[in-house]
């Protein structure tokens, strides 16, 4: 039992460190337009919850979609209005 345990530990320790963010059920659309769900969302230099954070974002602070890796639950961004780009967990972001 301890085996079971240990090992379902390592499991959920390496999907944090992964980074892997709860996946929205469609990409976004590449250049499409979204907004932070809530304040305080971090802009990442990567995409993970182990990247540093470069910036909070505001609650609906707009954002261009350069990228959507819904597979893992991350899109890259760009600020609009400042041009400063990043990646947000896009289960936080509508």
């Amino acid at each position: 039992m301890k085996a079971i345990y240990r090992g379902f530990t390592a499991m959920l320790f390496g999907a944090a460190l992964v980074g892997i963010c709860a996946a929205s059920a469609m990409a976004l659309p590449k250049g499409g337009t979204a907004t932070a769900g809530f304040s305080g969302l971090p802009l990442r230099n990567c995409q993970g919850i182990y990247c540093a954070e470069m910036k909070k974002l505001h609650w609906g602070q707009e954002l261009r979609i350069i990228y959507d890796d819904y597979m893992y639950g991350w899109a890259q961004v760009e600020v609009v209005g400042t041009g400063e780009q990043g990646w947000v967990c896009d289960a936080n972001i509508f």
